[in-house]
């Protein structure tokens, strides 16, 4: 029952915040084809980013443009291309490629490293599902509570960094509901008065239970124990660490730099980037399209750039591609007692392998038996010294390979107290089926 309900409840949400859209299968090929399927996707796409902003600066940019051609008189006329013709000139002085190149690079290295320590309980669960023994209630019932108070734990953090975890638990007696806490655990819980986050309580829990189990001998000794005390360790850290990088985001003022000299870049733009109709003018545009196509072409290059970052800069957010944390806490409450549970101690009966005695033969369905397997060779196995000579200049018919020591490594013999004995050289006879090679 408790699964229904937390399925029950993520399919809410789910549905609510969005999915992000995964264009892994599109891509399985690099064929022009497959560019243009991807180019015309709409979910989370550059165009629904940037069209709202896009329609409001083309909206701009036609009404200067119909005020220049239609409502200014000659003179008019030409002091706004004598402005345009400013703004051209200095438009460079804001250098979006750095900008932009810089900025976007440190968020997708933030977004990388915190996607890296979101946490994945499998660890924790094959490790407490083999190393703490029992098949009676007590024994099952310490592997449970070991996975659920570190599920419990994340769940915490995502609670106070996930827009979608906190509408999904806005109380803590919700995760009672869910089943991540049971109420007696809840009561412990708030019984403990912190003026800090006491997200490390349910892993304090699950240590203690390490011990207990280690204490009843239902593990073998203290080296499976701190196995498993590792792995709740290094899943600990992750938390820490994603939690701190909502801490302490970046300086406000670096987003802002980055989000005002765009839209100021764009403000300038629908003023220099008019077609200049009067003839006599130093800017005088030659083709007078009406559209702006390459200034378009230019914004949403520059824009999506933008929302890239701005889509990274918190992927614990509502947008189409942030984190589906409450995927995550499902999946892992219920892989973990799965593998504590109804898999402990259930494993295939020991049987030969259909290759027992008898040469490896890998089998391949019908279609992919006919495309070309790209075996790994070393490259420097393609260098046939035998045959081309190379630079060693060995004859056509080897027959022996003479070895001798470096030269150079007599001129460091005066730094050598107790020179070690060196051998003279060697030959090394070539069989006639490696010359035939």
């Amino acid at each position: 029952m408790h699964f229904l309900r937390i399925f029950s409840t993520t399919y809410i949400f789910r549905t609510s915040i969005g999915m992000p859209y995964n264009y892994q299968y599109d891509m399985a090929t690099s064929k022009g084809k497959v560019i243009f399927k991807l180019l015309f996707r709409w979910r989370g796409s550059v165009w629904r980013a940037v069209y709202i902003e896009y329609l409001i600066w083309l909206t701009a940019y036609a009404i200067v443009s119909c005020i220049y051609r239609f409502a200014l008189n000659e003179e008019q006329q030409g002091k706004f291309e004598n402005f345009a013709a400013f703004c051209d000139k200095r438009l460079s002085y804001i250098p979006m490629n750095f900008m932009l190149g810089f900025f976007v690079t440190i968020v997708v290295n933030r977004w990388v490293t915190q996607f890296a320590n979101l946490g994945m309980i499998d660890n924790i669960a094959l490790f407490t599902s083999e190393l703490v023994k029992g098949s009676d209630d007590r024994g099952k019932n310490i592997r449970r509570n070991i996975v659920r108070y570190c599920v419990a734990s994340q769940c915490l953090v995502f609670r106070d960094i996930h827009i979608g975890v906190r509408k999904r638990f806005p109380t803590l007696e919700t995760m009672v509901a869910a089943g991540f806490l049971q109420q007696h655990e809840l009561d412990k819980f708030l019984a403990c008065k912190s003026r800090y986050a006491k997200y490390w309580m349910p892993l304090n829990w699950a240590l203690h239970l390490l011990n207990t189990a280690l204490d009843e001998k239902r593990i073998d000794g203290d080296i499976a124990r701190n196995a498993i005390a590792q792995e709740i360790r290094n899943f600990r850290t992750g938390l820490s660490l994603i939690w701190t990088y909502d801490w302490v985001p970046l300086p406000v003022m670096y987003p802002q730099l980055i989000f005002l000299s765009v839209h100021a870049y764009f403000i300038v733009t629908v003023f220099c980037r008019q077609f200049i109709i009067t003839p006599t003018a130093a800017n005088y545009t030659v083709v007078d399209l009406y559209f702006p196509i390459m200034s378009s072409l230019e914004f949403i290059c520059y824009m999506g750039w933008m929302k890239v970052a701005m889509e990274l800069l918190n992927p614990f957010g509502e947008d189409d591609d942030d984190f589906d944390c409450n995927f995550l806490l499902d999946r892992n409450l219920t892989i973990s007692l799965t593998a504590v549970d109804e898999a402990y101690d259930d494993v295939p009966e020991l049987k030969p392998d259909m290759f027992w005695n008898d040469t490896v033969s890998p089998l391949y369905s019908k279609e992919m038996a006919s495309k070309h397997v790209n075996f790994y060779v070393g490259s420097a196995n393609r260098a046939d010294l035998l045959k081309k000579k190379l630079r060693y200049r060995l004859g056509n018919d080897v027959t022996e390979i003479t070895m001798i020591p470096h030269p150079q490594n007599e001129r460091f013999d005066h730094y050598i107290q107790k020179p070690t004995r060196r051998r003279r050289g060697s030959v090394v006879s070539v069989s006639r089926n490696v010359r035939r090679k």
